[in-house]
């Protein structure tokens, strides 16, 4: 169905699986609840598309317009929307892990509370975005603009950051244990509360180490500290000790960009590498 003309037409709970309508005209189609999983989207013209409730998974919709799309509780596990343009959609608590979102614009997306662990954002526009209480675990955010992007609660187990710009970025209370932060902009950012050394268990000793635990011994330590938040996520939990473990560290701040606004959490000492820029 390349280049079909589908505009307004009903296909509530079809099945359409694996289905081609690359380039397709779906202006005004009612696809609630369709099931498009691994269908083929490219340059498919979305206007004002009701997908609300639909499987996405695996779909591809690279460069697609969805900007006045209705996407409330899609699932886009896999997906790719590689320079799609999302901006003002309104994705919270929608599951988007393993996607491929790189180069998107998302001005302005709602994604609070959203499942994104293990997604490519590298070079995405996610200024302004609401991105509170989300899960961002390993996901891979290299060059992101993310100005202004409210953050707070979020968990960042592990993510790739390097080169994102975070100025004015809304931290609060985030875990960023094992992420890389090297060369982001932090001007203005507000990091009060957020976590950025690892947190060990009550009562540890000076000599405790995390590597020299396993199995359950790990994650009862893991539990007793902010960590249990991060465990929550099946994606973090399954990972085998070999990968979970090298993980378990500080952030790494080399090169990271500050200014006299920038909130860091209390008592954090500011590593000598940064770089402070002042007006």
């Amino acid at each position: 169905m390349v280049k079909a003309n589908l505009t307004g037409v009903n296909l509530t709970g079809a099945n359409m699986q694996e289905i081609d309508l690359e380039s397709a005209d779906l202006t005004k189609a009612y696809m609630s609840g369709v099931d498009l999983s691994n269908a083929n989207l490219r340059n498919a013209v979305m206007d004002n598309v009701d997908l609300r409730g639909a499987n996405l998974q695996g779909i591809s919709m690279t460069r697609d317009d969805l900007k006045t799309a209705r996407m409330n509780g899609v699932h886009l596990k896999g997906a790719e929307l590689i320079g799609a343009d999302l901006s003002g959609v309104d994705l919270n608590g929608v599951e988007i892990d393993s996607a491929n979102l790189s180069g998107a614009v998302m001005q302005g997306t709602k994604l609070n509370g959203t499942v994104l662990s293990m997604t490519n954002f590298s070079g995405a526009d996610l200024q302004e975005a609401g991105m509170a209480g989300s899960w961002l675990n390993l996901s891979r955010l290299v060059g992101a603009k993310m100005h202004q992007t409210d953050l707070s609660g979020a968990i960042l187990f592990g993510a790739d950051l390097t080169g994102a710009d975070l100025s004015n970025a809304i931290l609060n209370g985030a875990n960023l244990v094992g992420a890389n932060l090297s060369g982001v902009d932090l001007r203005g950012a507000d990091l009060t509360g957020a976590v950025l050394t690892v947190p060990y268990p009550p009562g540890a000793s000076n000599s405790f180490s995390y590597s020299a635990l396993t199995g359950p011994l790990l994650f009862n330590a893991l539990y007793q500290t902010e960590m249990a938040k991060v465990l929550y996520d099946k994606r973090i939990r399954s990972l085998p000790e070999v990968r979970l473990l090298p993980l378990i560290k500080n952030t790494t701040l080399q090169g990271v960009i500050y200014d006299q606004n920038t909130i860091w959490p209390i008592g954090f000492d500011i590593p000598p590498s940064a770089i402070y820029q002042g007006n």
